[in-house]
């Protein structure tokens, strides 16, 4: 995981078993504490209610100008589509990240980060291609469809055929430097996800189309305009 990705104790404990497996019954991971806009920090629902009274004392004694860096924020997987996770919403993070006289001053989490979070906490749906894209990358696979360096990737066997990249000199290659994992993931995070939801990765989400299919179900604007000129492309060379 990344560097600045943190969990309290006490989030270990309500989520930590002994023996038997309990993953069916693992808590949800809900409640962020962004600090000083550079760590992020899983807590518990009794931390995060604690801090919620801290935090908002010191949003009412801070000074005229003074911008608070630290903010509890509610995080929701995205389970459906156009579905609000929250997190970046300004008026929902405690304190608001609104200032009197500067308006919104909310520090969003990148999107190298939060793809991270996507893992954790059992989200299905992306909002943006760059999303999916970050996610991939996270992983260290390179789903269809793929480009024709990738297409040729795959044909030296850098791929497997569920889209992981092994080597670390490959993904140098294919751009998968993100990459957070050593070993194919695909199984533990398709069965995370299934624990966290509560039922089986639907193949029509876009992570189910990734985890299981090994197929990008969102298609960037540019690929879009480069395989209708291809295709077009190719219509005029048949006729030629």
């Amino acid at each position: 995981w990344q560097q600045n990705l943190w969990v309290t104790d006490e989030f270990k404990r309500v989520i930590q078993t002994r023996g038997e497996s309990l993953d069916p019954f693992l808590r949800p991971a809900r409640w962020i504490l962004i600090y000083r806009n550079k760590h992020i920090i899983f807590v518990s629902p009794f931390e995060a209610n604690w801090l919620m009274g801290r935090l908002h004392d010191l949003y009412r004694k801070q000074s005229p100008g003074e911008l608070l860096t630290t903010t509890l924020r509610l995080l929701l997987p995205r389970t459906r589509r156009d579905q609000s996770i929250i997190v970046n919403t300004a008026t929902l993070t405690i304190p608001p990240s609104i200032a009197p006289d500067c308006g919104t001053v909310l520090f969003p989490i990148p999107t190298e980060w939060l793809v991270a979070l996507f893992i954790f906490n059992g989200t299905l749906y992306f909002e943006t291609t760059d999303e999916q894209t970050a996610y991939c990358h996270c992983l260290g696979v390179c789903p269809k469809p793929r480009t024709d360096i990738e297409e040729e990737a795959f044909e030296k066997g850098w791929i497997t055929v569920d889209g992981f990249v092994k080597k670390s000199d490959h993904r140098d290659i294919l751009q998968l430097q993100q990459c957070r994992f050593h070993a194919n993931p695909l199984a533990f995070i398709r069965k995370l996800m299934e624990n966290r939801n509560n039922t089986h990765v639907s193949l029509i989400s876009h992570v189910g189309s990734i985890l299981i299919n090994g197929v990008k179900r969102m298609v960037s604007v540019k690929r879009k305009a480069y395989e209708q000129t291809s295709f077009s492309a190719e219509k005029k060379l048949r006729k030629l």
